[in-house]
């Protein structure tokens, strides 16, 4: 791990580690129950679903493209290949502000484009310091993680200034997919070798686990074929006869597959002690 960092921001992110780090009972997953069902005529690379404003973020990666659904229609289409201020040239990862809305990263514009939830162009961020950022993600402090792919490593970052800058990842992360960012843990999927990297929220270190694998209330989900396996129960969830490519557990739990998209909501049964 690089220290390019300011002391209050590391003590700030130590503290929150240290106030989250709880041994809870935990809940047995009893069900997902499907909120909404996309069917799309591309492959949706990733999907957002802000609960704030119900309203849904997919990317269309290949075409430079986000497409805005509300109410289960399509409201709006952004991006695109070219030089306006809502276009992209290199359109590398989306995910959501604390607010509920859009942030999109272009990676060879090395910007952070802010949109509301009806596509308009709100804020851009530059990324001047960074060489090849292509994958981000962002917490409830506005905390930045950001994966440059040049240095093949991860920026924490709150103020996007080189001397304000915590990273980690350079000896273990080779070409990472996609950063998720849990209550108390980073969990980053590398599709090509089919593993996910687990790492504290500082960046420590923690286990390299085969499998495309999602944490959520201490227990860990793995993506199957054609279903979500939770390991601890022996219980399969969003069987489907189409086949998944992706997912993610955050507040919601979002499938993705050639042609469509499911967003659901876990449900519990019985507490359990650990």
């Amino acid at each position: 791990m690089k220290k390019k960092y300011s002391f209050r921001l590391l003590l700030i992110l130590f503290l929150a580690s240290c106030s989250s780090i709880k041994i809870q009972p935990y809940r047995v997953p009893e069900e997902i129950n499907i909120i909404q069902k996309i069917r799309t005529d591309f492959v949706p690379k990733k999907c957002l679903y802000s609960s704030i404003n119900k309203t849904i973020f997919i990317l269309e990666k290949e075409a430079d493209i986000i497409h805005i659904y509300k109410n289960g229609k399509e409201i709006n289409i952004i991006g695109g290949l070219g030089f306006t201020a809502s276009s992209f040239n290199k359109l590398a990862d989306i995910t959501l502000s604390v607010d509920g809305n859009l942030l999109a990263l272009d990676s060879f514009q090395k910007k952070i484009k802010k949109f509301d939830i009806e596509g308009k162009l709100i804020a851009e961020i530059n990324l001047n310091d960074f060489i090849e950022p292509t994958l981000f993600a962002v917490a409830i402090d506005e905390t930045y993680y950001i994966y440059d792919n040049a240095s093949k490593e991860i920026v924490i970052s709150r103020t996007l200034n080189h001397s304000d800058w915590y990273t980690f990842g350079k000896f273990q992360l080779s070409d990472p997919s996609k950063i998720i960012l849990g209550k108390n843990e980073i969990t980053i999927y590398d599709e090509q070798k089919n593993s996910t990297m687990i790492f504290g929220i500082l960046g420590r270190f923690r286990n390299e686990v085969k499998g495309n694998i999602q944490i959520k209330k201490q227990q860990q989900y793995i993506l199957k074929d054609y279903f979500i396996y939770h390991p601890k129960s022996d219980s399969k969830f969003a069987i489907s006869t189409n086949k998944w490519n992706d997912f993610s557990i955050e507040n919601n739990v979002i499938l993705l597959s050639d042609n469509g998209i499911w967003i659901g909501k876990l449900t519990y049964n019985e507490l359990n002690e650990k």
